[in-house]
């Protein structure tokens, strides 16, 4: 069962309205201060004597003890119990969907011909660099300039933003999206055929060139700590090709199975990251809340959304079995040329996962929202909220679109207030929680 709540749907005509004109929406459950992971000192939660197993593993009450000097410890955090078992930590961090319009590519086209994608992520290196996973929502096939670049509808976007995504440090480029048949199964093909000769590092969940690899499960291994990626989504905007393994669709998936394999093949947490839900709608509809449901039963330890080019709130779930799970319903768009003001607003998940020998457990979480500054130059970048200016709002060339003339940062705070509810720290624009 999960935590029951009411959540009222915002129409799609409310995409166009002021934040003002957002109805209130309630709290998400026991969101509480988080630290980040160059932060975290110590990680002893008092919660954790009540939760039950996540993914498999539970942490006793009196866990965790850092080297580390105890002035760095927050003071919401419980009491810190000696161990001589050495406590390890491993941050996750998801930003969302690479939406790659004309505008985009062209942001970062030089005179000699070349293009250059680094700018996109100068503004958040650091958040980047020092995760221990960072994912993006690849929306786009990578086919490249020899194949003809292309805008929406059918996207084809250069693969030297697959060498910027590298060289910041991504290491998961999601491939589930309902773009990704926008060139049927060969669209999948470029891409992952671009991966493997240029950065066969790269962890490509969510599409597939041969049945074996469709039956992959994806593992990561950080700070001790083994993550399954799985990537989902909840439709395509063409039809299945013959390969229609090709595309790791929701409604064709095994979730308690593939979740099942995961743990079997070592993974300590399962992370499902799915595209889903209505475009331009601030709030879950009804096949989120009921796919939620889905996975948090079949065992994952987190959900992080995509897909609706909007913000959307956190959700903590709860299984029959005690667990308790963060939902990231959206997290918006990362770069794109949409040309509504909400959409300039995305966000930046972060989970926190501790380890202390075989005893392993998400303790925290956090969104921060980020904001899409639109250019036709390499000042395009993406900036997070609490750092951008009125100046750089008056500069965003969403001005340019009908009826975005007003766009302020002031109106993204705001929005991003009214969509994160009351537990959101206006001040440092930062919405966290503990499990």
């Amino acid at each position: 069962m999960m935590e029951s709540r009411h959540l009222d749907r915002l129409g799609r005509d409310l995409m166009d309205r002021t934040p003002g004109d957002l109805p209130t929406r309630p709290a998400p459950h026991d969101a509480a201060p988080v630290v980040s992971r160059r932060g975290l000192i110590a990680v002893a939660l008092a919660a954790c004597a009540s939760a039950s197993s996540l993914g498999g593993c539970a942490l006793p009450d009196n866990l965790l003890q850092s080297q580390q000097p105890e002035s760095h410890i927050e003071p919401y955090l419980a009491t810190v119990y000696d161990s001589d078992v050495p406590v390890t930590t491993a941050t996750l961090m998801m930003v969302g969907d690479m939406l790659i319009h004309q505008g985009v590519w062209l942001s970062g086209e030089r005179s000699d011909g070349t293009y250059n994608y680094d700018h996109f992520f100068t503004h958040l290196a650091k958040d980047f660099s020092e995760s221990d996973i960072a994912i993006v929502n690849q929306e786009t096939v990578l086919g490249g300039t020899e194949r003809g670049l292309e805008s929406f509808p059918d996207f084809n976007s250069p693969q030297e933003l697959g060498e910027a995504e590298v060289a910041a440090g991504v290491d998961v480029a999601l491939g589930a999206t309902n773009h990704a048949l926008d060139h049927g199964f060969d669209g999948i093909r470029w891409t992952l055929e671009y991966w493997r000769s240029h950065h066969p590092e790269m962890v490509t969940p969510g599409i597939a060139d041969t049945p074996e690899e469709a039956e992959r499960i994806w593992l990561i291994e950080r700070q001790g700590m083994t993550f399954a990626i799985l990537n989902y989504t909840q439709f395509s905007n063409h039809a299945l090709p013959a390969e229609d393994w090709s595309l790791r669709m929701l409604r064709h998936s095994d979730l308690p199975g593939e979740v099942s394999r995961a743990r079997e093949l070592g993974a300590d947490f399962v992370v499902a990251c799915v595209h889903w839900g209505t475009e331009y709608v601030y709030e879950p509809d009804g096949p989120q809340l009921r796919w939620a449901e889905e996975l948090v039963e079949a065992g994952v330890d987190a959900v992080l959304g995509t897909h609706p080019h909007v913000l959307q709130p956190v959700e903590i779930y709860e299984a029959a079995d005690g667990r308790r799970v963060p939902v990231f319903w959206s997290l918006g768009n990362f770069v794109s040329w949409q040309i509504e003001k909400p959409r300039m607003l995305g966000g930046m998940a972060k989970l926190v996962f501790a380890k202390r020998g075989d005893e392993c457990q998400l303790v925290e979480w956090s969104l921060e929202p980020v904001v899409t500054h639109k250019a036709t130059d390499p000042s395009m970048s993406v900036y997070r909220l609490s750092e951008y200016t009125e100046d750089l709002a008056s500069r965003n060339a969403i001005h340019w679109a009908e009826g975005c003339g007003d766009f302020t940062a002031a109106y993204c705070r705001d929005l991003a207030a009214q969509i994160l509810g009351p537990e959101y720290d206006t001040g440092s624009c930062i919405l966290r929680g503990t499990l």
